[in-house]
């Protein structure tokens, strides 16, 4: 937990402080337990000790019940505790950030999904559920460096080798992507919809125009995204009609622990979900830092890896991450991420 007086804020008073004092969580109770027990002595100086056997009997038998009673008080003074720390505590993370963290939760299910990439750092889970049908035509890589296995992979899946280009990767900070065949590499960047025009950058909108896919039909396309936090901006003002062209967005989210940034993240993941998609899986790059919130139990990779799929069927959200036998660690000399805890609710 950060110290105070480097988060603004958090000494101030809160009608559920941690910093609220109040009893121990078994202190009545057991001040109760220690009367009945100096009132048991004191009969006992004062003559129970020649009692008749049926007195100390029913004496025996009102210390047993008023034990029982004093055990029963302690596990509800514990209770209590325990329910006044947890309202301290979603007292005070802030509600955007609590809105952002829950939505991260894996929430559908995906019944076959392949690791296409590289087997460490640049892999990444894809849900290939109902692939056989067909329906994915064009894939788009944005961000690839000069090595990017996921396009060479893609490539193959969607059957690049005739002759149509089946990849579009995307990176203004190289001269030249992966080779593959029915890869086509752009050396543009990626822009929100609501930035200025800019040489060398092109919002997903005029991407979809400067390829020829504006007018593919929804669900026909698959996007790899990562751009070293221009995601947020990007799909914060991304447009529905534009996000509802892919089936699938498979992203890697970046710096997390900027809290105020919070509102601008939550409100690119809120545009994924209204656009018809569900996190089927997340997974923690190791090159980065697990983010522990302040004022809270929850803890998220500061870098998460985050698989979106349109229409995926519903399940039960999971606050509590789980890895999948495809996941792998980022950095081999790194030390494995501890598992996210998100919200149960928003």
């Amino acid at each position: 937990r950060r110290p105070c007086d480097q988060t603004p804020g958090c000494c101030a008073p809160s009608a559920f402080s941690s910093t609220t004092r109040r009893p121990a969580p078994d202190g009545i109770a057991r001040r109760a337990m220690v009367q009945w027990s100096l009132t048991l002595a004191s009969l006992a100086a004062t003559g129970l000790q020649s009692a008749s056997a049926v007195e100390v009997s029913r004496w025996n038998l009102r210390a047993n019940a008023a034990e029982q009673q004093i055990q029963a008080l302690i596990a509800r003074s514990a209770n209590i505790s325990a329910s006044l720390d947890g309202l301290s505590q979603h007292a005070a993370l802030d509600p955007t950030t609590r809105h952002f963290l829950a939505s991260l939760r894996v929430c559908a299910t995906c019944d076959n999904f392949k690791r296409l990439g590289e087997a460490h750092d640049g892999g990444y889970l894809t849900c290939m559920d109902g692939w056989e049908h067909g329906g994915v035509t064009v894939a788009y890589s944005m961000g690839v460096e000069q090595h990017d296995k996921w396009s060479s992979d893609m490539s193959y899946l969607l059957h690049g080798s005739n002759g149509k280009t089946v990849v579009h990767q995307f990176d203004c900070t190289v001269f030249s992507g992966q080779p593959c065949p029915g890869c086509e590499f752009h050396r543009i960047c990626i822009a929100a919809e609501n930035a200025p025009a800019q040489t060398g950058f092109w919002n997903m909108r005029q991407v979809l125009s400067n390829t020829g896919l504006a007018s593919v039909p929804d669900r026909s396309l698959i996007m790899k995204m990562d751009i070293e936090a221009a995601e947020w901006p990007i799909l914060s003002s991304e447009r529905t009609d534009v996000l509802q062209k892919f089936r699938q967005v498979i992203l890697e989210f970046h710096w997390l622990d900027q809290a105020a940034n919070h509102k601008q993240y939550d409100a690119a993941v809120q545009a994924l979900l209204q656009a018809g998609f569900r996190v089927v899986h997340i997974h923690g790059n190791n090159y980065g830092h697990m983010y522990y919130v302040p004022g809270s139990p929850y803890a998220v990779p500061n870098v998460l890896e985050v698989t979106f799929v349109a229409d995926a069927k519903p399940a039960q959200c999971q606050s509590q991450q789980t890895l999948h036998p495809l996941d792998a660690d980022n950095n081999l000399a790194g030390a494995a991420l501890p598992m996210a805890n998100l919200p149960e609710n928003a």
